[in-house]
């Protein structure tokens, strides 16, 4: 396949974002920090059918039913048929594994257990829809999640062009949340990981491949260093089995990808160690991107009120808005509304919402708190009205009208 051109590109970008304007998906981050091997394709599809799945109560399965003429919007698809590309997600092939065969292993640290499974039971593709049902296993990490998950954007996700670049998108938002929501500081943030063990969560060593590595695997604290032993017998690595092949062809065009086009921003190092000063592991440096730090800047001083905000821009600034109040359960549509609230300026959300987190008293209804607190400026000394909430002074009107009343406009 040939480089794309710019029209195409722009053409295909264009196409993912109306049809994803404001879609996310989430995943638990024991899943999101799985080790397993998958292609591009699986992943992507299995983002997409998160976003689109419901849950049978009956067995406690998800499945999604994910129609062809979206799929080729979302994967950029022009003309003919989506058939073989689903057809090669679905059938074995030798050294590229099927949807089917997408094997995970995963350690669930609130139960103190490691699991090997198959993270799809079916799939098939009839009458131009792709259905999809889950392993009811790995339910409790995709559905009805209350804490220690990622919100993710579709759109940034789909557009990917690597399966690494994927991952680390992944693996990297999900460090760079739970490490904002533990230290309430904006970043940078900083994560390693052993070599071995970053390979793994890549699927570039394949976790599956040998029962020594499974079992390895299964303990608490694995060796990695028997583990790469282990699969450099059987090549288990392949081209990137080398650390300048793993750095050109995973690491940095992973960066170049998420720094360009992604929500995230990073950057690393290898850390060696021991004689000959080889690379045990990766330090990761990750932030906002500040291309979306840079944004927020110029668009502070707009009068946004009167600016149109397109779709991807919206879905940008949902993403921020969801990673500040990461803690809370609310819609989307409940975050425009704040976003509306707040025209569009999302350090106005950020200080609300740190006055709200430490405040004392219980609040009823957090989206008509967070609009009143936005509207009516909210500090320490609260402004001119009734003293109702905590160290705050709030107005005498009703948030659940207020709230109302710009939902609606939605």
């Amino acid at each position: 396949m040939g480089r794309k051109s710019k029209k195409q590109i722009e053409e295909e970008t264009t196409a993912i974002e109306s049809f994803l304007s404001n879609q996310h998906y989430k995943k638990a981050n024991t899943l999101i920090n799985s080790k397993g091997r998958s292609t591009l394709l699986v992943q992507k599809l299995f983002a997409v059918s998160i976003a689109k799945a419901e849950l049978n109560h009956d067995d406690n399965t998800l499945e999604a039913n994910i129609y062809g003429t979206d799929l080729k919007k979302i994967f950029g698809v022009k003309g003919g048929s989506f058939y073989e590309h689903i057809k090669s997600a679905i059938e074995p092939a030798k050294s590229k594994p099927s949807i089917l065969d997408w094997r995970i292993i995963y350690s669930n640290d609130d139960t103190k257990e490691i699991e090997a499974i198959n993270v799809i039971t079916d799939a098939s593709f009839k009458n131009g829809v792709l259905n999809v049902r889950y392993n009811s296993k790995i339910t409790p990490y995709l559905a009805n999640l209350q804490s220690n998950y990622t919100v993710l954007s579709l759109a940034e996700a789909v557009q990917l062009n690597s399966v690494y670049s994927f991952r680390l998108y992944e693996i990297l938002k999900a460090e760079m949340d739970k490490q904002r929501a533990i230290t309430k500081k904006e970043g940078p943030y900083y994560i390693q990981y052993h070599l071995t063990d970053l390979k793994l969560r890549l699927g570039i060593i394949d976790s599956q491949a040998d029962p020594l590595i499974i079992s390895a695997l299964k303990k608490g604290n694995p060796d990695y260093d028997a583990i790469e032993r282990q699969a450099d017998k059987s090549d288990g690595a392949g081209k990137l089995k080398t650390f300048g092949n793993f750095k050109k062809f995973a690491l940095d065009k992973a960066q170049k990808e998420l720094n360009e086009t992604t929500s995230i921003w990073f950057d690393y190092e290898p850390v060696k160690a021991g004689r000959g000063g080889k690379v045990v592991s990766i330090r990761f440096k990750i932030d906002v991107n500040p291309k979306v730090k840079n944004k927020n800047n110029t668009y502070n001083e707009l009068n946004l009120k009167d600016r149109k905000i397109s779709a991807a821009e919206e879905l940008e600034y949902m993403d921020q808005v969801q990673d500040i109040i990461i803690d809370e359960r609310v819609k989307p549509s409940e975050i425009r509304s704040i976003l509306k609230a707040a025209d569009y300026n999302v350090d106005k959300i950020r200080q609300a919402y740190d006055l709200y987190s430490r405040q004392s008293n219980q609040v009823e209804n957090f989206v008509g708190w967070m609009i009143s607190a936005i509207r009516n400026n909210y500090t320490m000394t609260g402004y001119s009205a009734k003293p109702i909430v905590g160290e705050y002074v709030q107005g005498s009107f009703s948030y659940d009208d207020m709230e109302s009343e710009l939902l609606d406009n939605f």
